[in-house]
Formats: C-alpha cells, structure tokens, sequence
C-alpha cells in the first residue's frame, strides 16, 4: 500500500515537472518554439472549422510592464481533409495576391520565397494597431491578436517589427509562424520621417541605431527559419544568405544578441564609425581599383603608341631601302651595265614589291 502511494506521488511530481518545462514551449512536429516566461505570458486563441479540415490560431504575448506587450508570437496551423486545392488557393490570397498581403516584397527589408510560394520568409516594420482593425476573410487570425490586449486590458497602439515564416503544402496544410517585437520598448525617440518608419527600407540607411535593431532581428529570423525548414522537413528550402550571419551560430546566439542589445549613445556612436571606417575602406577599395585601371590603361596606351611608331619606322625604312636601290639601278643604266628595257623591268618590279 506504501509502495502504491509513493508511485502516485512520483507520477504527480512527474507530471508536474513536464507541465512547467512545456509552459514555456509549443511544438509543432519536431519544431519547438520558444515562448515567454509563465508569470508575464498572455495567452490567445481562435479555432476555424468548416467543413474542409481545421486551422488552430494561437497567440503568445510577453507583457514587460503595465503599458507594454514586448515580443508576440503568433502561431497559424491548418490540416485539411477536403478541398485541399480550394483551401490553398484561399491561403496564396491572404499571404502574396489581395491587396493587403501578408507578404509585400515592396515593404519588406527581406523578402525570399520560393517559386511554387510553398515556403518563404519576410522580415519588416508593421503597424499591428492597423492590422488588427482592418478588414478581411480570416478574421480570425486578427481576433487572436486583438485578444491579447483585451486580456491584458493594454491599449492596442503597437507597432512592431516582425518576421514570418511560412509553409504550405499542396493539400491546404499550413504552418505559419509570426514573430513581433514591440521596439516602443526599446527605441525612445521618434520614430518616423516623411510619414514612413524609420525602420521602412527607404529611411533605415539614414538611421544607424534603427538598421543596427533590424539587422539583428533580421539574423535571428534567418536562424529561425533555418530551423523551421529543417525541423518541418521542408522539402523545397530556401537559401539564407545575409551579410553577418552564420548559419553555423545556434539560436540561442541569435536570440541573446539582439534581446540584450540596448540602444544608447555609444552604442549608436559605434556604429556610426564602423559605418563611417565601411564607407572609407569601400571609397579606398574603389579609389585603387580605378588608379589600377587608369594605369592599365595608361600602359596599353603607351604600347600601342610605340607599335605605331615602330610600325611607322619600319615603314619609313622600307620607302628609304627602294629610293635606294632605283638609284642604284639608274646609275647601272647610265652607265650601260644594264639596257633602258632592263632598268624599266627591274625598277617596276621594285615598286611592286
């Protein structure tokens, strides 16, 4: 009886252990996704059948403070039993063709998909107030988002940067995940110029503490998606290449690096002379080359004017040897070791050669 009651204990220890190391992970096949720690996570969710299969949408929030959501991650997954090509069909509308796409290679400072758009990447600003307000067919992927900040009793004013990550099959099945961060959390100041972000791929360049943020959020999407692809045994992988990052540094890198990056003056300062010693070391490269060429050029010229004036000299040579010889061949004529008709014959046959 004692050893029946120790067992029982055992297995409600043991499950609890399992159900907090889970609270902070949601699996998607062989994919774990890391989520946020179980004191600040808000929690959202909509479920869509009719019919064809069903698509569960779930969402994750960090709160950081009495004002702000932090990181978001919204998680959209589909299986499909009928209608599969229908259902496909629904989901390349909402991600790349109706106006308000989800992917839009215009706004996005990183946009790859492949082809036959059965799995992509997109990294860029967006304004998630906006998002959550419009209107469109698959509301509810916006309710679950707007769920997070009613839990939270928040103010949905959120701007974020985000990355997506998508895969769908054939048959209808969809996995996408969307990772967001909140950066009013991080970046105090004004945030756009001539009505874009400052984070949008025409004002980032002029912006050095902002593009500093998105190119790290933008290596840690790349390993997130590299992860993606290959946990999900994604069959057409797209190529991840991106200047500063390495595919061999694990996420954990990734994730650290640019959740502990703080934006403040010396930090901007530092950034502005690497970009400044980037910008020196391109201009001299570029400088060198041109000298190089210049050069190259200045002795292929000088070549070719020395072939001229060889060219010219031999020629000149020539013309002297032939006035020489038709001189010598005159004097033999006066002098009637040759006759008139010898002198002619042999005179044309100079000149002709």
């Amino acid at each position: 009886m004692l050893k029946k009651y120790l067992f029982l204990i055992f297995l409600i220890l043991f499950s609890f252990v399992i159900n907090k190391a889970n609270a902070e992970n949601y699996k998607i096949k062989d994919l774990k996704i890391k989520l946020f720690d179980k004191n600040k996570i808000i929690k959202s969710s909509r479920i869509m059948t009719d019919g064809f299969g069903k698509v569960d949408i779930k969402a994750f929030a960090e709160k950081v403070n009495d004002e702000n959501v932090g990181s978001i991650i919204l998680i959209v997954s589909s299986k499909i039993d009928k209608y599969g090509p229908h259902v496909r069909n629904f989901f390349l509308d909402y991600f790349f063709k109706n106006s308000n796409a989800i992917f839009n290679e215009d706004e996005a400072y990183h946009y790859i998909v492949d082809k036959n758009r059965t799995t992509g990447i997109q990294v860029k600003e967006f304004d998630l107030e906006k998002f959550i307000k419009r209107s469109d067919d698959f509301f509810e992927v916006r309710s679950a988002l707007k769920g997070i900040y009613k839990k939270s009793s928040l103010k949905n004013n959120d701007r974020v940067i985000k990355s997506d990550h998508f895969y769908l099959k054939s048959n209808g099945d969809l996995i996408w995940i969307s990772y967001m961060f909140n950066y009013e959390t991080a970046i105090k100041e004004n945030f756009f110029q001539s009505g874009k972000s400052k984070f949008h791929p025409k004002n980032i360049n002029e912006f050095p503490q902002f593009k500093y943020f998105m190119d790290n959020w933008s290596n840690l999407a790349f390993k997130r998606h590299d992860e993606f692809q290959e946990k999900l045994k994604v069959k057409t992988k797209i190529d991840l290449v991106l200047e500063n990052f390495d595919n061999e540094k694990n996420l954990a890198y990734y994730e650290n690096l640019f959740f502990s990056s703080k934006i403040n003056d010396n930090q901007i300062e530092n950034i502005e002379k690497e970009k400044k010693a980037k910008e020196e070391k391109e201009r001299k490269a570029k400088e060198d080359k041109e000298k190089k060429a210049k050069e190259e050029k200045e002795r292929k010229a000088k070549v070719d004017n020395q072939k001229e004036v060889s060219t010219k000299s031999q020629d000149e040579l020539s013309v002297d040897d032939l006035m020489s010889k038709i001189k010598e061949l005159n004097e033999m004529y006066k002098s009637g070791v040759i006759s008139k008709e010898e002198f002619e014959m042999l005179k044309k046959k100079l000149l002709k050669n």
